[in-house]
Order: C-alpha cells, then sequence, then structure tokens
C-alpha cells in the first residue's frame, strides 16, 4: 500500500500503537494515550491502519477491518474504526485524503464497500464523501448519538 501525498501531507500504514495519541486527544479523551487506546481487533487478521502525518506526527487516523453489517449486503465488507482527525488539521482536506486511500485499496482487493458507526458531529463529512446515511440514532454507551454510514464501491 503506497503512501499518498498531498500539501505537506502523507496518508500511509501505521502500526496500531501509532493511533492511540489521536485515538486519546479526539475520540477517547478519558483514556490514556497507551494500551487502554487499543482496540481488541488492532492486530487481527487483514486490519490495517492509516495515518495522515504531518511534519513527522500523525494528526489524522483511521482503523479497517474485515466485518460485515448484519443490514447491508455481504460485499459491504469492511469496517470503519476508530477515525479521527486533530483538531488543528480539520477542514482541509486530509481526513477525506486518508478515506479515498483506504477506499483504493480496498477496490483493488475487490471489497465491495465500507461501513462504519458515525457519531452525530461526523454524518456530514460521510454525505459529503457520498456515503449513504442510514436508519435512526442509536446510542453507543460513553460516546452518545451514531448512525450508519457507508459506501459501495463502483464495479
Amino acid at each position: 500500500m503506497d503512501a499518498v501525498e498531498m500539501g505537506g501531507y502523507t496518508v500511509r500504514l501505521v502500526l496500531p500503537h501509532e493511533t492511540w495519541a489521536v485515538r486519546s486527544s479526539v475520540l477517547w479523551p478519558e483514556k490514556a494515550a497507551d494500551d487502554a487506546c487499543r482496540l481488541e481487533v488492532d492486530s487481527d487478521d487483514g486490519v490495517f491502519h492509516f495515518g495522515v502525518i504531518c511534519e513527522e506526527e500523525v494528526v489524522g487516523i483511521g482503523s479497517f477491518m474485515p466485518q460485515e453489517h448484519p443490514h447491508l449486503e455481504p460485499t459491504i465488507a469492511y469496517r470503519l474504526r476508530a477515525m479521527a482527525t486533530h483538531s488543528n488539521h480539520r477542514g482541509i482536506g486530509v481526513a477525506t485524503m486518508l478515506i479515498r486511500q483506504a477506499e483504493s485499496v480496498l477496490k483493488k482487493q475487490g471489497v465491495g464497500g465500507i461501513w462504519a458507526d458515525a457519531r452525530k458531529g461526523a454524518l456530514g463529512f460521510y454525505a459529503c464523501l457520498g456515503w449513504e446515511v442510514t436508519g435512526a440514532f442509536y446510542t453507543v454507551p460513553k460516546r452518545g448519538p451514531h448512525r450508519l454510514v457507508w459506501t459501495r464501491f463502483d464495479e
């Protein structure tokens, strides 16, 4: 998986522990930036993590894992979790760059789409990407209201 560069930012694969600082500061501020931010699936087969790097610092992250959603077609076979961008780097396209790179990689692998549980505040971001925002709101404990978002890759 090749790195992609744009305007001083690079999207590349990162190791799970390289996501912890952003997970802690943006998603889970009650957790220290250590093993407390590890997802149980971080090192499972097929799981990969992209980081957006600026001046050698990880400023955006997304973790992608093979997992079907029970209400979506089985070709939408990857889930996005723990997507976040540091507040100083929002609104300039780095998260879009990360998502587009992941979509490209998964398309090449023959995956038909990606889904995620998206926080209420991120729904506009996914809608602007062209992802579907579907279903009723549901509450994720400690994280608040979420909705299902997903995209199917063109064949």
